[in-house]
């Protein structure tokens, strides 16, 4: 089916709307904790779970004489220096200087009895939860921006406010710049006439202060009068160029000012070229997760537009959801049929909305759009067939008035004539969508 009108344009699949079909990742690993036992205290290094950043404190320890260094027997005394690597479910491992893990009982209930290491489990378990909260909030974001793409809908504009912007354009007038070389200085011209001196006026010891001082008041008016007539010649020049350059951005200007206001005139009377080509310019401005294709037909003479939308299939959401568990760890596990259904019934008429609102906001004269929407499904022969499952009449006056963000995609859409046959389990069987002028 697919293809009913004249004008076809391809969503491309993009960024502008971040989605990741695998979710976020759940790692929060990090470079790892050290914990350092000395006569002066014990010192905290402390890696932040997911990033490389990091930050070191001293912390007094209560076994600050046992500073001799583990040797690997068994009971001995506390190490230098230990690390506390802690993974993303909250279990520590206390591992030497080089890495390996300690094992001795004894030694380990030593160095678990120490403030240090209480408290640098507590600190690591702190940051543990913070990361876990911020990849939790991630990876719903992430789905969400999909699944929820409705809120990304615009408000969708008056006629009133179109005249508005159409009163408040106004011409921008070139400023020319002004000349900035200062006016020629005597001061200026004396100076420099005194180094010329100094370097080429020779003589006498005596005779050549006198002789260099009749040197500089003797060029002193010509060089000045050479100066000033330069100035004059770059000023003419500079300005006469102003001049040009003011006559041409001028005209540039209130081409473009003219160009502007007719076009604006013609989106908000709905003229037909000026119309699709602002439609046809949006669409293919617009990217989404999915690559879809939209046709299109503007017809002015009843202030329509007809859109057929060729929607994602369901198995472009990401199949699994991450939770959160009673102890604060993170899980990922997949999303049951009931949920891919529901959010799918979410994703297809919130694309309905976003992508009207958006076309709505093209021109005022656009005062319904009649948005049907199908999908590929294979028949009993296994042949791959497209298929519309909704097919919706919106007006203008409604989304004008609506805070888009906050409905229910299909509620929202279900409150205007439509066509569309939604079972109790959210399936979405084959409709037959409405044709121009029906």
């Amino acid at each position: 089916m697919g293809m009913r009108f004249r004008k076809s344009v391809k969503i491309c699949k993009g960024v502008k709307v971040n989605f990741s079909k695998s979710g976020a990742s759940l790692s929060v690993g990090g470079r790892g904790h050290s914990v350092n036992f000395g006569g002066r205290g014990t010192k905290t290094t402390v890696g932040i779970p997911g990033s490389g950043l990091s930050y070191s404190t001293n912390i007094s320890s209560h076994h600050g004489s046992n500073s001799t260094s583990y040797r690997g027997v068994s009971g001995g005394a506390l190490p230098n220096s230990v690390q506390l690597k802690m993974n993303s479910d909250g279990k520590v491992e206390i591992q030497d200087d080089s890495g390996i893990a300690i094992t001795d009982q004894s030694l380990l209930r030593k160095i678990k009895a120490t403030d240090s290491y209480k408290a640098m489990v507590q600190n690591l378990e702190n940051q543990r939860q913070q990361k876990l909260v911020e990849v939790f909030n991630e990876a719903k974001a992430e789905n969400d921006k999909f699944v929820e793409i409705y809120k990304l809908s615009p408000r969708v504009d008056s006629q009133e406010q179109y005249i508005q912007a159409l009163n408040n354009l106004r011409m921008p007038v070139y400023v020319k710049k002004q000349f900035n070389i200062l006016y020629p200085a005597e001061e200026t011209v004396y100076a420099q006439l005194t180094q010329e001196a100094k370097e080429s006026v020779h003589g006498n010891i005596f005779k050549i202060r006198k002789m260099r001082k009749k040197f500089v008041e003797s060029n002193l008016p010509n060089r000045m009068n050479a100066e000033i007539v330069k100035w004059t010649q770059q000023k003419g020049t500079f300005e006469a160029e102003e001049a040009k350059n003011e006559v041409s951005e001028n005209g540039r200007y209130k081409a473009e000012f003219e160009a502007n206001k007719a076009y604006i005139n013609n989106i908000i009377n709905g003229e037909d070229e000026a119309v699709g080509s602002a439609v046809k310019s949006w669409i293919e401005s617009c990217e989404l997760p999915v690559e879809i294709n939209v046709d299109y037909e503007w017809r002015p003479n009843n202030h329509t537009m007809y859109l057929d939308v060729d929607l994602p299939e369901i198995e472009d959401l990401p199949e699994d959801v991450v939770v959160r568990l009673t102890s604060g760890n993170l899980k990922e596990k997949k999303k049951t049929q009931t949920t891919l259904k529901q959010e799918y019934v979410n994703l297809v008429f919130g694309l309905a909305i976003f992508i009207s609102a958006n076309i709505f906001n093209v021109s005022p004269s656009i005062h319904g759009i009649v948005i049907s929407g199908y999908t590929q499904r294979r028949n009993m022969s296994g042949d791959v067939n497209d298929e519309y499952v909704y097919s919706i009449k919106f007006t203008r006056d409604i989304f004008e008035n609506s805070v888009l963000q906050n409905v229910d995609p299909k509620d929202f859409c279900m409150c205007f004539e439509n066509r569309s046959n939604l079972t109790k389990t959210m399936l979405m069987k084959k409709i037959e969508p409405y044709k121009v002028g029906e």
